[in-house]
């Protein structure tokens, strides 16, 4: 079974994940496009792209469709989607499924500035009504 109960997509890797990144911006691209994007930064091939891709398709997180003699390949996740899932991973994995021990980490850590705090501090006041 490649799906948990809950529906949640299969764990996606950082280099699928810079694809994903394309395709969102993108909302269709071929492969040549999304090697046009991320081939050069990373050092990768146009075969490189297409075996991500295919591994993408298989996870279900994007689709494909012919056009011609080539693909286009657009995200069925949606990046809000794809971002809660791996957040309630890390909090999960890291912090016992607790959110505010992540926060703590982060304010002990100093890795949080005076904005991040100003804007966490306006989040909790937003729940709160």
């Amino acid at each position: 079974m490649s799906k948990s109960d809950d529906q949640s997509p299969e764990r996606i890797s950082e280099a699928e994940h810079a694809v994903m990144e394309v395709l969102w911006d993108r909302g269709t691209a071929t492969a040549a496009e999304v090697c046009d994007a991320v081939c050069e930064a990373r050092g990768w091939s146009l075969p490189t792209v297409k075996t991500l891709l295919s591994r993408l398709v298989q996870k279900q997180a994007i689709e494909t469709r012919p056009d011609g003699r080539r693909y286009l390949y657009s995200p069925v996740m949606a990046r809000a989607d794809y971002l809660g899932t791996e957040s309630r991973r890390l909090v999960n994995r890291l912090f016992g499924g607790k959110a505010a021990s992540l926060v703590a980490h982060l304010a002990e850590s100093e890795a949080l500035t005076e904005d991040d705090l100003a804007e966490i501090e306006a989040l909790l006041k937003e729940l709160k009504q």
